[in-house]
């Protein structure tokens, strides 16, 4: 068997170690180091053969036998550990493969010492990783460090060291420093070579390394005569049915559609798909047909290969004109959509679920550009399908991660989960938290190492309790899975007359906007400038900057902006817009944008023509989540007894020089006055109300059960956000060490809240704010707490005074409770903070937008 693993001859290798299984298992019994070794071996060729769920199957029951027998730090369980983190890697399951290869390395370097060639092929793994996830500092540090102990400790030819070579070539390749990529490949191709000779199925690989840089370089005959080598290998050891055949046919056919040789790439995408589909054996003459969905070996790369198909019938399409081929082309994209669902299901971590929105987010972008000319060419404007699908398209690229997080915290709710499980799933996902924040914050090497353990450990347990709740509960697995998406039918449904949803999809080159209303859909495409981005950053700098100087920039920015962002009037009777923002769009506050040319004074704000003088403004996430928060109200009801309210204000009157996560914790005697206040309107409108201030202010109270029962919550305090690592974004509350916290309400914590208010203020800095990640918008503060159940949310878009936000809150208070007795409208919520924003811009001293335009509502 380790004969013809070690030729690549990887079937005839699963016969003779499934032989050496059997007599293991009748010899020797299950329980048995000999055993493991064996379902060790088979979960390697699984691995080979692109059958990654049984390599992982195989591993952990080799794991678990070692483990009994040997303990848990017997250097051989490494080996395991690294194989399962070989097959989550493969999978996409970035996240999951690491903690597995952290895991390998710990166990290695604490039995041999860091100077040990297995400690560095640990950190070239743990590299790779890195460099998918384009942390490249992390990346090269892991090689350079595996690169020094393999210098030391290995011959100048051994394999280990070409691995590293070709790693180190693949960092230089994203950083797009192709010559030297091209030289790390060539000295690794050698040294590769010089071991196991020309004809093995791993020279391939090179190949395949090489032939991508030299397509990157564009020299795309260089590209093909090596994509073509690797092909001829892969295809001399495995034939034509094999995961080891998809990448190379994939190549040849991206890069013939780079040539424009559209033919020839569609014959090799079509190639790469039977290569990867069992049951797919299409004609060559047949390029429309596309596989079933079901029995294939790599999910994303069959993806990677619907897509190249996709855009190359696109392709097609602009040279011949011919309708069918565009039609495929739609065909194909509704097949990688389908896909897209079947990859996000069976992936475990929510961080690679982000990871894949990424990719997916062009995919999508290109499907609604086909929805736009599949629409201007069938004239479709009688029904709008096909604006329609586009739009569904553009759904499927908004938040999908937290529609799923909030499905499943449903489907434990109401699908029958005994109380005594969720309180263990409860307290696992406390621990994880704990250990997480713990990660974070620690500096000694040895220290980390036990963190990391604990943490890898809770996450096994809970994964495998997670798994248990789908085998045993199928309720729990169906309502955490529903892929329900709202339709435009749905939306219209509960539009009120006055309502217009408008849901922006940044493309690459083009901005696609949707609006909804009651009766009607429409899709606009404006040009995107090369500089979008930095164009938002830039308005969003004049706002913030508080400099009326800077206001000369602003008139320009902001009535260009409103130019591109609405590139037509409204419909007649609109009074209110939801804004489903993209990317970085999700910064700026749309009440500011201008909707003409201003050449009054310049510091007379309450002439400027901003948009908030037209209409009030709410912002969701997606339609879905907007969608779902509606019927959520409807079904529902009134939760509460009564509408009891909840103002919590730590004030920091006693701190001195406090600083938490680098942020000068100032006091805040505004928002005592700002909380006192308004729980004296309540109290006069005999509303059940009350306030904790100062120490009563604390993380121990948020987080007990007492806080389920307030309707609407208040929270006037300093709030922090950590872009890098969002779930370290906080809420900072008083310094009360009472059981076991510490003063910080972590973004993490909050997604273990439960909550029942309709309405939470976050009267505190930048707690809108978040890391903006393609394909789920941002992520920070207020999804944890949509997450915890409330419906709607008033946060900062950045950092104000606590007294101009103490007179904004009140003043929304009172709209609050003078208008609530014939509150019946979807955007009251919405009307109060917009009748407090234009009262504010009419005051001299906080009339600037910096004051009154950060904050926003989410929700409806």
């Amino acid at each position: 068997g380790n004969g013809y693993s070690e030729k690549g001859e990887f079937e005839l290798a699963f016969d003779y170690y499934q032989k050496a299984l059997q007599i293991r298992q009748k010899i020797l019994g299950e329980n048995h180091p000999e055993t493991a070794l064996s379902y060790n071996n088979l979960g390697i060729i699984y691995k080979e053969q692109g059958q990654y769920d049984l390599a992982i199957e195989y591993h952990q029951k080799a794991l678990k036998i070692q483990k009994k027998i040997f303990g848990e730090n017997y250097p051989e369980l490494a080996n395991y550990y690294q194989g399962i983190g070989n097959a989550y890697k493969e999978k996409g399951e970035l996240d999951l493969a690491m903690d597995y290869y952290m895991k390998a390395y710990t166990i290695h370097e604490n039995a041999y010492g860091e100077l040990n060639p297995l400690v560095a092929k640990d950190l070239v793994a743990i590299g790779n990783i890195y460099t998918e996830k384009e942390d490249f500092e992390n990346a090269v540090d892991a090689f350079q460090k595996a690169l020094k102990i393999q210098k030391q400790t290995l011959s100048e030819n051994h394999p280990d060291l070409a691995m590293t070579y070709n790693n180190i070539g693949n960092i230089y390749n994203k950083y797009e420093q192709y010559d030297l990529a091209l030289a790390f490949y060539l000295n690794a191709l050698a040294l590769k070579e010089a071991i196991v000779g020309e004809e093995h199925p791993e020279i391939a690989d090179y190949y395949n390394n090489i032939g991508n840089i030299y397509a990157s370089k564009g020299d795309y005959i260089q590209a093909l005569e090596y994509q073509q080598k690797a092909l001829d290998l892969k295809i001399m050891f495995f034939g034509n049915k094999h995961p080891s055949v998809i990448l190379p046919y994939l190549n040849i056919g991206n890069i013939y559609y780079e040539t424009g040789e559209y033919d020839k790439a569609l014959v090799d995408f079509q190639n790469s798909m039977s290569a990867n589909v069992k049951e797919f054996n299409p004609k060559p003459t047949n390029i429309y047909i596309n596989p079933s969905l079901n029995n294939y070996y790599d999910a994303k790369k069959l993806l990677s290969s619907l897509h190249g198909k996709a855009k190359t019938l696109i392709g097609k399409y602009k040279t011949d004109m011919l309708e069918a081929n565009l039609i495929a082309a739609f065909n194909t994209y509704q097949k990688c959509d389908i896909l897209i669902g079947i990859i996000r299901r069976t992936t475990i971590s929510k961080s690679d679920k982000i990871e894949f929105g990424k990719i997916t987010s062009k995919i999508y972008d290109e499907s609604i550009d086909i929805c736009s000319k599949l629409h201007n060419l069938k004239k479709d404007t009688a029904n709008g399908y096909y604006i329609e699908q586009g739009f569904y398209f553009s759904e499927k690229n908004k938040a999908g991660v937290l529609l799923e997080a909030i499905a499943g915290s449903e489907a434990k709710k109401f699908s029958g989960l005994p109380d005594s499980l969720l309180a263990i799933e409860k307290k696992q996902k406390q621990e994880m938290v704990f250990y997480e924040k713990k990660l974070a914050e620690v500096v000694d090497a040895q220290e980390e190492a036990v963190i990391r353990n604990e943490l890898f450990e809770l996450k096994a347990r809970y994964k495998k309790l997670i798994t248990s709740f789908e085998k045993d509960y199928p309720k729990y697995y169906e309502m955490k899975h529903s892929e329900k998406y709202v339709t435009v039918k749905d939306l219209q449904s509960v539009l009120s007359e006055d309502v217009a949803l408008r849901s922006y999809f940044l493309g690459d080159s083009l901005i696609s906007i949707f609006t909804i209303t009651h009766e009607s859909i429409s899709l606009d495409q404006v040009e995107k400038v090369e500089d979008f981005d930095f164009k938002i950053f830039g308005l969003r700098k004049l706002i913030t900057s508080g400099v009326i100087s800077d206001f000369n920039d602003f008139q320009v920015e902001a009535y260009d902006f409103y130019t591109k962002l609405f590139p037509r009037e409204l419909p007649d009777g609109i009074k209110n817009i939801l804004v489903i923002p993209d990317g970085n769009l999700g910064l700026i506050p749309f009440e500011v944008l201008l909707t003409e040319k201003y050449t009054g004074k310049i510091d007379q704000f309450e002439k400027y023509p901003f948009l908030i003088n037209k209409y009030g403004f709410a912002y969701s996430y997606s339609a879905n989540l907007f969608y779902k928060n509606i019927q959520k109200t409807i079904e529902n009801g009134n939760r509460h007894s009564g509408d009891s309210w909840l103002g919590i204000a730590p004030v920091f009157n006693d701190v001195k020089n406090l600083v938490i996560n680098d942020i000068y914790i100032s006091s805040l005697p505004a928002t005592e006055k700002e909380v006192k206040t308004i729980n004296q309107k309540f109290k006069q409108k005999n509303i059940d109300s009350e306030i904790k201030v100062f120490n009563d202010a604390s993380e121990e109270f948020l987080k007990s059960d007492a806080i389920k029962k307030y309707k609407y919550l208040h929270i006037a305090t300093h709030g922090f956000v950590n872009s890098e690592k969002p779930e370290l974004s906080g809420i900072i509350l008083a310094d009360n060490k009472s059981g076991g916290n510490d003063g910080i309400l972590y973004s993490g914590e909050i997604y273990n809240l439960e909550l029942n208010s309709d309405l939470v203020v976050l009267s505190a800095c930048e707690t809108g704010l978040g890391k903006v990640s393609k394909g789920e918008g941002i992520i920070g503060l207020t999804r944890a707490l949509l997450y915890a159940g409330t419906n709607n949310i008033i946060v900062s878009l950045w950092r104000v005074s606590d007294n101009s936000t103490a007179d904004l809150m009140i003043d929304f208070y009172d709209y609050f409770l003078k208008e609530r007795e014939a509150e019946n409208s979807m955007f009251a919520y919405s009307d109060y903070l917009r009748m407090s924003k234009l009262n504010m811009i009419k005051d001299e001293k906080f009339g600037h937008p910096f004051f009154w335009s950060p904050f926003i509502l989410i929700g409806n």
